[in-house]
């Protein structure tokens, strides 16, 4: 008798129910895993040559699977520009004739780069989820009561994407809307970057979730503590900014010190950069440097150490020099004497 280690459980991610009801059994085994790789990614974005990678798999083999799984309906190709478009079959280019050879044009993008995205469930989906679990017709309702407002196909499929594609749990879903709800943020496309970022960090825990948005208070409160004293215009941090800020904040930098940095990066490259500040920052504090008199005292060391380095060699050079002179004067001598 076989069953489920219930220690197995953690991360989990959701298959559409047609892949093993009607398609298990005669899917060969690279397109199982090939569709097994593309739903476990989190950011819904996956290269060819990535599965290629993984999986020890050919460009070709992939392809294959691909091809599989879009005749299929399962899988979508969609392009940056957002059209919709089949992966086209992997073909072995015939050598162009010397006749017409100048003819050929130039080879089209490799397919292997190209991401593979996942669709949005459409609205047919959607009403299936909804009528079949109790989960997910809750998480909508619920969601809408967190907003304040109804939301349509556009709202329904960013949630349902988070819980089944994604595989966040639903609390932890709410959570999130409340929190960007609470600071303004509440629209769609913030519910779903954020929720990117959260199954990409496998933050799928209340308790994680709660770290999370203290930590994203806090950073908040100090970009605007920030951004009034240095007069910069951002109403919000960007993302790699968030990530700036926290590491500062677990370092204990001081405001002032993020003010000395910030002019010392404005001073250096002329414009604001956070990654420059960064390298400030984080020089200063392997140094144990933690006030601005603490920079200004490591300053006047340096300058001090520095002018003594100079002195020394100028003093190295014109003992160089004496040396040579005396020594051509008493070989000059010593040819006069001969």
């Amino acid at each position: 008798m076989y069953k489920l280690n219930p220690e197995c459980y953690g991360t989990m991610f959701a298959i559409p129910a047609s892949v093993t009801d009607t398609y298990l059994a005669e899917a060969s085994g690279n397109s199982i895993k090939t569709l097994l790789k593309i739903f476990r990614n989190p950011s819904g974005v996956v290269s060819v040559s990535e599965i290629s990678d993984a999986l020890s798999l050919s460009a070709d083999e992939v392809l294959s699977a691909l091809d599989y799984w879009v005749a299929k309906g399962i899988l979508l190709f969609t392009d940056e520009g957002g059209n919709i478009k089949f992966v086209p079959k992997a073909k072995t280019p015939e050598a162009p004739s010397k006749q017409n050879a100048e003819s050929v044009p130039a080879p089209a993008k490799s397919v292997a780069s190209e991401p593979i995205m996942l669709p949005k469930p459409t609205m047919e989906q959607i009403a299936a989820r909804i009528q079949e679990d109790e989960t997910v017709r809750s998480l909508l309702t619920e969601a809408q009561g967190i907003l304040g407002r109804t939301f349509g196909l556009d709202m329904q499929a960013t949630l349902l994407m988070l819980f089944d594609t994604y595989g966040l749990q639903k609390e932890v879903i709410l959570t999130l809307i409340q929190h960007l709800a609470d600071s303004g943020r509440g629209s769609t496309a913030n519910i779903l970057r954020i929720g990117k970022i959260w199954a990409e960090r496998e933050i799928n825990t209340l308790d994680a979730a709660n770290e999370y948005i203290q930590n994203d208070s806090a950073v908040n409160r100090l970009f605007t503590e920030f951004r009034i004293a240095t007069g910069i215009s951002n109403p919000r941090p960007t993302q790699k900014q968030s990530e700036y800020l926290l590491s500062w904040m677990q370092m204990h930098i001081s405001m002032e010190l993020l003010i000395l940095a910030y002019e010392e990066t404005v001073e250096r490259t002329g414009k604001l950069s956070f990654a420059y500040m960064h390298k400030i920052l984080n020089n200063w504090y392997i140094n144990g440097l933690k006030t601005p008199e603490d920079i200004e005292a490591s300053k006047v060391r340096h300058t001090a150490a520095k002018k003594a380095a100079e002195d020394k060699e100028r003093s190295f050079d014109l003992n160089d020099a004496f040396q040579a002179a005396l020594h051509a004067s008493k070989k000059k001598t010593q040819k006069k004497a001969e």
